[in-house]
């Protein structure tokens, strides 16, 4: 079921194959780990601990903004759904839902857009230059990865993209045509006894905007990565493409893959291969 299907989803998709994330993070970075359990991921941390004998070199990581996504509003969605969707960005920035929720009553329908977003990346040929030419090894014999090692259904993965934003608007509506007003004082009241720093602007009677200091990641692509276990050898691994294949329809050559049935925006042609 695609619950929001709109523009920014679509573009998030199509253009940069990337998760999202159900409570956005900053911790969340390109050249961080995570490992996979039955398409369930769990933070590790940095991909220089990986590395036997410590990783003594700089990987570059490029930022660019994406006109693509910023600034661009959903469709109308029904309010609750949309909600609920939004509700982790807002605790994520420090924030009481039920008191944004208090301010927008008797809307039935809204749409919300992430302003200021940056993508932040590495070049993934850059790293496997450094590691073959540098004979760098990863460290089978660290307490964490020697379990991962060894269990066919958990999977290591290194981020390569994110997609991260200081702020979003909401708008709320009635219905399709009609603004419903948001109670715009009640959220600064609100704000002026919580230590925060993040600021509200009104845009229209229906619309706020909010801004925090944090640039939060929402969205993130990463590729899978294996270690062999006696030479501690990088390589990439298969399992990322097995799943899009498997989407895609039956190849003969590649073992059958079931899709996480846990997705936000599903898309045959880019499916959500894992949500945080």
């Amino acid at each position: 079921m695609r619950i929001c299907k709109n523009k920014i989803t679509d573009e998030i998709r199509d253009l940069f194959d990337a998760n999202p994330l159900k409570i956005p993070e900053a911790r969340i970075q390109p050249m961080c780990m995570l490992e996979i359990n039955d398409h369930k991921p769990k933070y590790l941390g940095e991909f220089k601990f990986l590395v036997k004998d410590g990783f003594k070199h700089v990987i570059t990581i490029h930022t660019s903004p994406v006109a693509e996504v910023s600034n661009v509003k959903t469709k109308k969605i029904d309010f609750k759904i949309g909600f609920d969707i939004l509700g982790n960005f807002i605790k994520a920035l420090g924030l009481d839902p039920a008191v944004i929720g208090a301010s927008v009553k008797g809307s039935s329908k809204m749409s919300f857009s992430f302003g200021n977003v940056i993508r932040k990346y590495i070049d993934p040929l850059e790293l496997g230059h450094i590691l073959v030419s540098n004979d760098i090894k990863g460290d089978p014999d660290n307490m964490f990865i020697e379990d991962i090692i060894h269990k066919k259904n958990v999977k290591l993965a290194l981020i390569t993209d994110v997609l991260t934003s200081t702020d979003f608007s909401l708008a709320t509506y009635k219905d399709n045509t009609t603004g419903a007003e948001i109670n715009i004082p009640l959220i600064q009241e609100y704000l002026s006894n919580i230590d925060t720093k993040l600021s509200i602007e009104k845009v229209s009677e229906n619309e706020v905007k909010f801004t925090g200091d944090t640039a939060l990641t929402y969205a993130f692509t990463c590729v899978e990565i294996t270690i062999d276990s006696i030479t501690g050898k990088f390589s990439r691994g298969e399992w990322l493409d097995n799943i899009r294949a498997a989407a895609a329809g039956p190849v003969d050559t590649l073992p059958v893959v079931t899709i996480p049935k846990l997705l936000l925006d599903e898309n045959q042609a880019n499916p959500l291969l894992i949500e945080f």
